[in-house]
């Protein structure tokens, strides 16, 4: 028998005999319980528990940026071309590799110094565009309102008016935010069709369908990337309602006995908008619209009287693959389209730029068919079938 496990048992025996006859019960457990567990403080030192800490988030910190193009190394060349100071390149968008958010906010931060140049060089010799506030009746100091330019004897003149509607995510003056960066400024603005305008006879509105939210006491072309409350211009909640607008209180009281416009992607809908709201102003001043890249649809036309009109005085220059100024066929538009053998919308209408212009000179009168291209003539097919539905139009009228 193993001597060392008989001790024990013996020595539990005796325990137990003198703590059932001389001691309370209370002390018999804690007795026992010794036996079985250390004392507290060796178990502390035994079972060291692991403190638990709480993650402390850094406050980020806010993003500034330099307030002169200068000061992101860029300059503006005599030609328009914005390139870097020393390497004599185009802006680079990756600045911080794999920064995505960073990159943008400081494209953000030098494209709207660009649409400060922009705006500037618009209300300056020789274009001397003039900012009109919308709502009319709203006090610019204490009420939310967009505006848009229009040069001097817009609303007077009784000759000619040029309307330019952009397309979207674009400050007031602008074309393309990548044309202007790539490219030159002034192609990717309005600033060249402007110039050309008035050598040719002009005047010139620039519509704002995109500058209609308000925050931060001024109205932006978009809402805020952020929860900040902000509310929308009044009788201008978005760029239909914009256009409709400046229709209503601007182009259908204007004296001008002729009227061209330019539209750009979403310009285009909100054209056909203005379309079925009154097409009889159309039939009787609009001459001529050049498109780029338009997402209408002749679908939404209201009648068989503007799908006519549109069919006979609008073009649309879209992306395509064929060869430039070659005839697309898209029944989706209601309209003649045109290759501009192209890749990238952004640059269409500053490439076709010329092409449109000579449309817009043959449906004022300015120029003869036979000075233009034979890209933007039209098929005798499209006259006869143009003739039918007039003549269709006319019985059914009589009926």
């Amino acid at each position: 028998m193993n001597l060392d496990v008989s001790s024990n048992w013996l020595k539990w025996d005796l325990t137990l005999q003198h703590a059932t006859s001389s001691v309370p019960s209370f002390r018999l457990l804690n007795s026992l319980a010794s036996l079985f567990h250390p004392p507290t403080h060796t178990r502390a030192l035994t079972h060291t528990r692991t403190p638990m800490y709480r993650r402390r988030f850094k406050k980020k910190q806010e993003t500034t940026f330099p307030d002169t193009i200068e000061g992101f190394g860029y300059v503006v060349k005599e030609n328009g071309e914005i390139r870097h100071k020393e390497k004599d390149e185009k802006y680079e968008f990756e600045y911080i590799p794999k920064d995505r958010p960073y990159n943008e906010a400081r494209y953000n931060a030098f494209i709207n110094l660009v649409g400060d140049l922009v705006e500037q060089e618009l209300q300056s010799a020789p274009l001397n565009f003039q900012k009109t506030i919308i709502p009319v009746n709203a006090n610019p100091s204490t009420e939310p309102h967009t505006y848009i330019y229009m040069t001097p004897n817009a609303m007077t003149t009784s000759d000619k008016l040029l309307c330019l509607i952009p397309g979207n995510n674009t400050r007031i003056g602008q074309w393309t935010k990548r044309v202007m960066c790539d490219d030159n400024i002034n192609s990717g603005s309005m600033v060249d069709v402007s110039l050309q305008a008035l050598k040719k006879g002009y005047e010139v509105m620039i519509l704002n369908p995109n500058g209609i939210y308000w925050y931060d006491n001024r109205a932006r072309e978009a809402p805020p990337l952020t929860h900040m409350n902000f509310s929308m211009v009044p009788e201008n909640e978005g760029p239909e309602a914009h256009c409709l607008y400046v229709f209503q209180h601007f182009i259908s009281k204007c004296n001008a006995a002729r009227i061209a416009m330019f539209t750009l992607g979403w310009g285009g809908h909100t054209l056909t908008e203005l379309l079925n709201h009154d097409g009889d102003f159309f039939k009787k001043r609009v001459r001529a619209v050049a498109m780029a890249d338009s997402t209408h649809s002749s679908d939404l036309l209201k009648g068989d009287d503007k799908r006519a009109w549109m069919r006979n005085h609008v073009v649309n220059w879209a992306v395509s693959s064929e060869p430039r100024g070659q005839p697309i066929t898209d029944n989706r538009f209601g309209c003649d389209c045109l290759s501009s053998e192209l890749e990238i919308s952004d640059y269409t209408l500053p490439t076709c730029l010329d092409a449109m212009w000579k449309f817009i000179d043959i449906q004022m009168g300015d120029a003869e068919p036979e000075e233009v291209d034979d890209e933007i003539t039209r098929p005798e097919l499209l006259d006869e079938q143009e003739a039918e539905l007039e003549e269709h139009l006319n019985v059914v009228s009589i009926g």
